[in-house]
């Protein structure tokens, strides 16, 4: 795997998969380092890194290592000569920054249903499919005014959008497809030839998305 970056994280989709659509994308050769038991991991690989910030996920480059999602995708977009790809502007980039907020606040509301109570999941699901619902009506929103998230050009943050479009698409397809434009930006992504051919490769995840010991939705 020489002169190969390595990206480790869990064998789930997850928080990685986004930064691997995104390795695709800007066709950087990697390592796609899946942990499968969190003993090969806690107490073991975690030990190896000289760092406070040690995390999944991770992207190790020669003798140089980054932690945290956000800042491997900086890392990344310079390391390839594409800043662009982080807003090419400070409207832009600022633009970018209020997207990952909204996807981070997603997150965190759909995430307290998928490691919520496994008892109580099928009775919370509707409300928590409203929440939901409402972020993806404003990214539709925000998409008839453009051709991606942040502008005229792609950035990182339409790589964390597609991934939860995807992942919608299959617990409930019908809060995506009523979004014509979503449907369209999911279209447009998946079919950049690199990432096409990364869809068809055997290795790529089609499922967990989540941890699947712990979530109600896998």
């Amino acid at each position: 795997m020489e002169n190969k970056v390595v990206l480790g994280y869990w064998a789930i989709r997850g928080l990685a998969q986004p930064i691997r659509f995104f390795l695709e994308y800007i066709e950087l050769p990697y390592e796609d380092k899946r942990y499968t038991d969190p003993q090969e991991w806690f107490g073991k690989d975690d030990q190896t890194f000289n760092s406070q910030f040690t995390n999944l996920p991770y992207l190790k480059d020669g003798d140089h290592t980054v932690f945290e999602s956000d800042a491997i995708y900086y890392y990344l977009a310079h390391k390839v000569n594409k800043p662009e790809l982080l807003g090419k502007d400070a409207k832009q980039q600022t633009m970018v920054a209020t997207i990952r907020g909204v996807v981070g606040d997603f997150r965190a509301t759909f995430f307290q249903w998928v490691y919520g109570s496994k008892e109580t999941a099928e009775a919370k699901k509707e409300a928590m499919l409203q929440e939901t619902g409402e972020f993806f009506r404003v990214f539709n929103t925000t998409l008839e005014r453009s051709t991606w998230l942040t502008g005229d050009t792609i950035t990182y943050v339409d790589f964390l959008v597609w991934e939860y479009v995807d992942e919608f698409l299959v617990l409930a397809p019908e809060v995506i497809t009523s979004k014509p434009k979503l449907v369209e930006f999911h279209n447009r992504i998946s079919e950049f030839p690199q990432i096409k051919k990364y869809l068809e490769n055997p290795n790529y995840i089609k499922r967990p998305f989540n941890w699947d010991l712990q979530a109600v939705f896998y």
